[in-house]
């Protein structure tokens, strides 16, 4: 094993220390939020693991039941060493399929059985989800609620507010080399016109989404906010973007001031902040 997997990262937010022991999640209010989360549920991902733990930083994993497209997922071994390690995991539905179009016996299948198998092997709560393809809709986020999930994560970019919906929440940036196009079609997809700043002022002027990833970053260090940087281990292994990994981890952890969470707690905490936001009424959805 690649001793990045080794470290244990002992001081991170939402880790547990020994494995059947739960840690309360850090619900005080932040001003300054970094996640990170994870698709597919790679055996590669023990590897981005070992890099947030060095770094003393949290991370949300989303494991499907099956494999990607028919690829390798990690085995129930490699599951319990993520949850020994503290790291949230999340469910990605049972068989990846575009959602909304799913009938609604599928659909609850999908969401309802990823979740079981995961909270009968980890023995915990399983409280979110990522949208499998980044599709969903208003019945999929019905039918999640009515699973008992905390909140859905998408794919839209360029987000770097605490405000939103926890069923829509979004990321900030991919491990991935997208052009400045795909950022524009993503932001058109999402409906987020309020993210075209994010677009004029950070990605017309970054070179790669290393630079992208750092700027956005700086952002909220200046300003506030929530910084969550997504990506699939299998397509940072094929594309051989590990360096560019290290160097935007290297950049944004053991920042004061930071909390460094997982999806969960980000949300939790950033709707306790929101409730003692002057003038803000938060909504039913994020309760």
């Amino acid at each position: 094993m690649n001793s990045e997997t080794l470290s244990g990262g002992n001081n991170r937010t939402d880790q547990a220390p020994a494995r059947g022991r739960r840690q309360p999640l850090d619900e005080t209010p932040h001003s300054r939020i970094v996640t990170t989360s994870w698709d597919d549920g790679d055996p590669n991902d023990l590897r981005v693991a070992g890099l947030l733990a060095a770094r003393k930083m949290a991370g949300t994993f989303y494991i499907p039941v099956k494999g990607h497209h028919k690829s390798c997922r990690m085995g129930y071994t490699e599951l319990l060493e993520l949850d020994s390690q503290g790291f949230e995991i999340g469910s990605h539905g049972a068989s990846h399929p575009n959602l909304p179009l799913c009938d609604k016996k599928q659909l609850t299948l999908e969401v309802d059985s990823c979740k079981k198998r995961l909270e009968d092997d980890l023995g915990k709560a399983v409280s979110m989800f990522a949208y499998p393809r980044g599709k969903y809709d208003s019945s999929v986020i019905d039918t999640l609620k009515q699973a008992g999930y905390a909140g859905g994560r998408t794919s839209a970019l360029l987000a770097s507010t605490q405000n939103f919906d926890p069923f829509r929440m979004p990321t900030t940036v991919q491990v991935f080399p997208h052009s400045r196009l795909d950022y524009l079609r993503n932001l058109a997809h999402e409906m987020r016109f309020d993210s075209s700043w994010g677009f004029a002022t950070h990605c017309r002027f970054a070179a790669n989404w290393v630079e992208l990833a750092k700027s956005l970053f700086d952002s909220v260090l200046k300003s506030g906010g929530l910084w969550h940087l997504y990506g699939r281990s299998w397509e940072i292994e094929e594309l051989r973007l590990w360096g560019g990994l290290k160097e935007v981890l290297d950049y944004v952890s053991n920042r004061p001031g930071v909390l460094y969470s997982s999806n969960c707690g980000a949300i939790r905490s950033r709707a306790h902040r929101l409730t003692r936001t002057a003038g803000y009424t938060q909504p039913a959805s994020d309760l």
